[in-house]
């Protein structure tokens, strides 16, 4: 009878087993959440991967402008004209240069902000308060360190500075997060 008895229990535990359900709400309260989580890594991989595309093509028009700069600065020194005539007037401004650049019909026409549609193309610096930065062109200007003249610090090249003398500048664009991504120094 001990044999018995001890089956007895056996079969009603399987029966409770049984009666267990296989999938119940908390069950479903995880997956619904597991399939939530999924679906925002998603998204941010996908933000992310716009983001690193989006500065990668800055990046290329960052170089296209320090190789038209440094080209243009060799035809200066040879005292050649660079063929935009903004850049070539005597005493002209700076932004009359960087507006020449990219005016119709000029050799950097189709630069665009392709990070943020409508933003800013040239900028003085990365601003997280001015969003249409993101995506910018930075061009700052050389200035000798004091005491040793041979290395330079770069600050923003103001609108009005001239270019006629040679000038040490340096590209730069605004890419992801607001940082300033350095491109190249060149002479112009």
């Amino acid at each position: 009878m001990q044999f018995n008895n001890g089956s007895a229990a056996g079969s009603e535990a399987a029966e409770n087993a049984v009666a267990e359900k296989y999938f119940g709400a908390t069950d479903a309260v995880f997956v619904i959440i597991a399939i939530t989580v999924s679906l925002m890594v998603l998204r941010l991989g996908a933000d992310t991967f716009t983001e690193g595309m989006h500065t990668e093509h800055t990046k290329t028009q960052g170089e296209r402008v320090a190789a038209w700069i440094e080209q243009a600065g060799k035809k200066r020194e040879a005292g050649e004209p660079t063929g935009v005539a903004g850049c070539d007037a005597d005493g002209a401004p700076w932004a009359d240069c960087r507006d020449a650049l990219v005016a119709r019909d000029a050799p950097l026409s189709d630069l665009k902000n392709i990070s943020h549609p409508g933003g800013l193309l040239f900028a003085s610096a990365c601003d997280r308060a001015q969003l249409d930065t993101l995506g910018a062109l930075i061009i700052e200007k050389g200035l000798p360190k004091p005491p040793d003249g041979a290395s330079l610090m770069y600050s923003a090249i103001a609108d009005d500075e001239t270019v006629k003398e040679p000038v040490p500048l340096r590209v730069a664009i605004c890419g992801r997060g607001y940082s300033q991504i350095n491109i190249r120094e060149v002479r112009f």
